[in-house]
């Protein structure tokens, strides 16, 4: 902790003066019944005697449970105080450490995120090999698909039938992927800067994925034939047909396409969120 001491010091003088006077203000209250001199009465039955000095006990007792309270606090604010300048200290270390290299790469950064206006996303599209039109119309339909699903979710509530995650209704995604084909949503993906394959993070000790040779760092790109772009279609996937039955999984190992076979049902895998493109 950086203080210096002449302010610790003032600021324990300060609360050891704050305690003692509460300490002497208490004190100073008049006790029930017996007063601490009590004690030294010689003519006082011994059980009035005994009660008296409870009463001094619990009155020092008191005393010193309020002195450690002052303490507290005190120690408190000296830290508060302390971290507060390292604070400072840190943020102007920071400041003056600061290269050009890095606030160029800050700024980098700050230009190439998506502009995410109607008008840049069409302008995406067309990048990724939209004709103009074509965008449009993604853009439009896209909106469409989401009110419908939100529609759809709200009656599905209000009936009190079960959500279902997969149906294709309430999910704006999956029906804009069933109109416009595998090929075209992939670069409808890309060009929204999104995943185009499931990658994988880590596989589980003596998983079906590690018995087939699954790794860290692989694309899932089709399961059973079908191509799957997320976590949720390859898991939809994996739910169909009969459950241990061999099937087929395209992967994706550093830039070269691979298969291997997996019984149907959970692969034993953890997925990173944010991969970009295969």
């Amino acid at each position: 902790m950086k203080i210096t001491a002449s302010v610790l010091g003032v600021v324990l003088v300060a609360g050891f003066a704050v305690a003692a006077y509460k300490m002497n203000d208490r004190a100073s209250a008049p006790t029930p019944e017996f007063n601490s001199a009590d004690y030294f009465d010689a003519s006082a039955a011994t059980e009035d005697r005994i009660r008296a000095l409870e009463v001094a006990v619990a009155q020092e007792r008191n005393a010193r449970q309020l002195l450690e309270e002052e303490l507290r606090v005190i120690y408190a604010e000296i830290e508060e105080l302390g971290d507060m300048r390292d604070a400072e200290e840190a943020r102007d270390e920071f400041t003056a450490t600061e290269t050009q290299a890095e606030r160029l790469a800050f700024e980098a950064r700050r230009q190439t995120r998506p502009d995410r206006s109607p008008e840049g996303r069409r302008t995406a599209l067309v990048n990724q090999g939209f004709a103009p039109d074509r965008a449009e119309w993604i853009i439009q339909r896209e909106a469409q698909l989401q009110v419908q699903a939100m529609q759809a979710r709200f009656d599905a509530r209000r009936s009190g039938e079960p959500f279902d995650p997969f149906d294709i209704g309430l999910n704006p995604d999956l029906s804009l992927r069933a109109e416009l084909g595998d090929i075209e949503y992939e670069q409808y993906l890309t060009a929204n800067g999104r995943p185009t394959a499931v990658q994988v993070g880590s596989v589980i000790e003596s998983s079906p994925g590690q018995l087939a040779g699954l790794q860290s760092g692989d694309e899932i790109t089709g399961y059973d034939g079908q191509r799957v772009f997320s976590t949720m279609e390859l898991t939809q996937q994996t739910m169909q047909g009969e459950p241990g039955e061999s099937v087929v999984v395209d992967i994706v190992r550093d830039g070269a396409p691979m298969q291997i076979v997996l019984p149907r049902g959970p692969i034993g895998v953890t997925t990173r969120r944010f991969s970009r493109g295969r």
